[in-house]
């Protein structure tokens, strides 16, 4: 890798960051005062609740985006704008529908088999699922600016959300006080007001036709994508909502509080893999290994580096941020945050795949992954209660990871197979 490649890097991974850091800098400022007006009751709530995130997000926005990146450097300017138009409409309507129908299956759900809850489903549940397709047509502005290599665009879009999203977590949370209700109704009012600006920008996007045999190219590629990513619950989010039937509302608040905090380094992760990304893209489209090995593994170290400084300072991290009132979410934020490692690990993996265009393959790892994790979570937390949580979510990383790379072994091998009988 050439010097020049260096600096690029350097600067792209610098304003990626930047554009993440400066929001979640103005979050740590007013995080004290969000803990001194959330108790741990309220962090359980807000905790259970955004689990599901994990579960739908993928579902409604149906992998969409991963589609928009994998196409990007195989077609020409003008289908790209055809390509935009088309899911930039769907991430509207499409998404919005099948919002509806998830909120109407997780009631279902909490209705029917978990009826002990100790929380109320509303309106806790309604905020959080339709926050998710308000975000669609942003994620995808997102993904634009960092597949065309524009990080001044992806900074000024990121920054000003980042801005929103704090204005609103004081206004509901510390001047009006609604608790976990204003926590889960700021990123809604943040994601509606984002919303709202980028459908008048983009107006002229309506106006493009685009069919239904496009759209449907993008559903049979994204189905697997969406259904293996909604069976990604089971790595992100699933912690959360088994952990709650301990029955310890508090301490399942000072976890919720630990792995929030913990969460803060995905905004770094984040912006590594923004950096990289479509670079990892473009290497697997030109067939170039040396460039796929040298930004994978700048892209895992980069991560492993800064987890590292986190789990040395991890307890006068937590006491800046919540006033020293959760001390005892410490132990957990330590765990949890060996997760942002395994997980950049597999991702790196998992964008392999989808680049090489076996979207089946990340499908067979997540339903083989649920079904292992499932079966392990209850011996895990028995023995070690919430600590045994916090553990899974990296351990069933490296087992994504592990299970990936497998069949990407398998398929390779059969492929070979298949091409000497040819012969």
């Amino acid at each position: 890798m050439n010097p020049g490649q260096l600096i690029r890097y350097g600067r792209s991974v610098g304003t990626y960051f930047m554009a993440s850091l400066i929001p979640m800098l103005l979050m740590a400022l007013v995080n004290p005062l969000i803990a001194l007006n959330m108790s741990p009751e309220d962090y359980a709530v807000y905790g259970y609740y955004s689990s599901f995130t994990a579960l739908i997000s993928p579902v409604i926005v149906f992998y969409m985006l991963h589609y928009y990146s994998k196409r990007y450097y195989e077609i020409s300017p003008e289908d790209r704008v055809r390509l935009k138009a088309m899911l930039f409409k769907a991430l509207i309507f499409f998404s919005a529908a099948v919002s509806i129908v998830c909120l109407a299956l997780l009631y279902a759900y909490l209705r029917l088999f978990n009826a002990d809850l100790e929380f109320p489903v509303f309106p806790y549940l309604a905020l959080v699922v339709f926050t998710i397709p308000l975000a669609g047509i942003f994620k995808l502005e997102q993904t634009e600016y960092r597949m065309s290599r524009n990080p001044g665009g992806f900074f000024r879009i990121t920054v000003i959300s980042g801005i929103i999203l704090v204005a609103a977590n004081l206004l509901f949370v510390v001047v009006i006080r609604w608790g976990a209700t204003g926590k889960l109704l700021a990123p809604l009012v943040t994601n509606l007001m984002v919303f709202i600006w980028l459908v008048i920008r983009h107006r002229g996007l309506f106006r493009i036709y685009t069919g239904w045999p496009e759209f449907r190219n993008v559903l049979v590629f994204c189905l697997p994508l969406a259904a293996g990513a909604a069976l990604g619950y089971f790595f992100n989010g699933f912690d959360r909502t088994y952990l709650e039937g301990i029955g310890d509302v508090r301490e399942y608040g000072y976890y919720i509080v630990g792995a929030q905090i913990a969460g803060y380094l995905n905004v770094f992760a984040t912006a590594v893999t923004s950096t990289f990304q479509p670079d990892i893209y473009e290497a697997i489209a030109k067939k170039d290994r040396r460039s796929l090995w040298q930004s994978a593994i700048m892209q895992v170290g980069l991560v492993t580096a800064v987890v590292a400084v986190f789990v040395i300072f991890c307890p006068l991290v937590i006491r800046l941020l919540t006033a020293g009132r959760y001390m005892d979410s410490t132990l957990y934020a330590r765990i949890v945050s060996l997760s942002v490692v395994t997980s950049a690990i597999y991702y790196v993996i998992n964008n392999y795949t989808i680049a090489k265009g076996y979207p089946r393959l990340y499908l067979y790892t997540t339903v083989i992954c649920s079904v292992l994790i499932v079966l392990a979570y209850p011996p895990v937390v028995d023995m070690f209660g919430f600590a045994g949580g916090a553990a899974m979510t990296g351990i069933s990383f490296v087992m994504l990871a592990a299970v990936n790379l497998l069949l990407l072994a398998l398929t390779a091998f059969f492929r070979r197979c298949s091409r000497r009988r040819g012969i």
